[in-house]
């Protein structure tokens, strides 16, 4: 399968996903940064990109253990998420491993993400908490009481999270 195919089909496990968030009313979850991680992929994919994919993938690193911990703990499991987090991940993955894991690509994610953290701040209603750009994780807020200590731990997590990630693939896929 060629890289164009990857690429259009990240970006329909993206469509089966953000439309069950639009005809359910909910398009602010379109943002979360593990769907935006399947768009980056696919469009990285189709223009031959390894930075957009490696940014897509180390989100992936990232957010689908958050994921997971949230569905562990009484989060709602969507069957259509499994396109984003797992079909993302496995495109994004098999992408890489033909165009290889670009140096300082952990640097680019977490441009990426702060960049869109700030996107969601301005755009998404504070309720939804996308990407939890408002508030603690709901059930979280007792282990964090200041949401600026929680934004902190998750940004540093996160790099430690891209860098480790981008130094395992690197390891892997050469």
């Amino acid at each position: 399968m060629t890289t164009r195919w990857l690429g259009i089909a990240a970006l329909g496990c993206f469509a089966v996903h953000g439309s069950y968030h639009v005809f359910a009313r909910r398009w602010p979850d379109v943002l979360w940064g593990c769907h935006i991680a399947a768009v980056l992929i696919g469009v990285g994919a189709l223009l031959e990109r390894a930075e957009l994919v490696a940014i897509g993938v180390l989100w992936l690193c990232f957010g689908n253990p958050l994921w997971i911990l949230d569905i562990t703990t009484g989060g709602e499991l969507l069957p259509t998420s499994l396109f984003t987090h797992v079909g993302g991940l496995a495109i994004g993955l098999a992408v890489l491993n033909r165009l290889g894991m670009p140096r300082h690509a952990w640097l680019y994610a977490t441009a990426a993400f702060l960049g869109l953290l700030l996107l969601t701040r301005l755009i998404t209603p504070r309720a939804a908490n996308v990407n939890l750009a408002f508030a603690v994780a709901s059930g979280w807020e007792e282990t964090f009481p200041s949401y600026s200590l929680y934004l902190l731990l998750m940004i540093a997590a996160g790099i430690a999270t891209f860098a480790a990630a981008e130094f395992g693939l690197r390891k892997v896929l050469e």
